[in-house]
């Protein structure tokens, strides 16, 4: 899947707990990247396209999480509803170094979180 354009569904989180409430499907964001990117070249393109979210966070705390299967959650609201009570969804971290080609060997569905 080399070079293959996909598009991910991204949360963005905020640090504090307590805004976790305020989180909806409009949280999300739709991203397209190549397979042969870096993880770091997603944060990139998540920095430009929202500097005013992003501008303070040092790149050690920008950390990127990989949604995988989500153990019957089959839908976008329950992975949220999820998240808001602070229940663990199955994630793995995404290296900066690494490609997104070595995280996602499959298009990911376009119905849940992805990132």
């Amino acid at each position: 899947m080399s070079g293959t354009i996909i598009t991910l569904n991204c949360l963005f989180s905020p640090s504090r707990i307590a805004q976790r409430s305020n989180l909806s499907e409009g949280s999300i964001t739709t991203l397209k990247i190549s397979t042969n990117k870096t993880v770091d070249q997603l944060r990139i393109m998540i920095r430009e396209r929202w500097p005013h979210l992003f501008e303070k966070v040092p790149p050690a705390e920008f950390l990127l999480w990989k949604i995988n299967d989500t153990e019957g959650v089959i839908s976008i609201e329950k992975q949220i509803e999820k998240f808001i009570h602070e229940e663990r969804l199955n994630e793995t971290g995404m290296p900066s170094h690494e490609l997104i080609s070595t995280l996602f060997s499959e298009p990911p569905p376009n119905d849940k979180i992805n990132v």
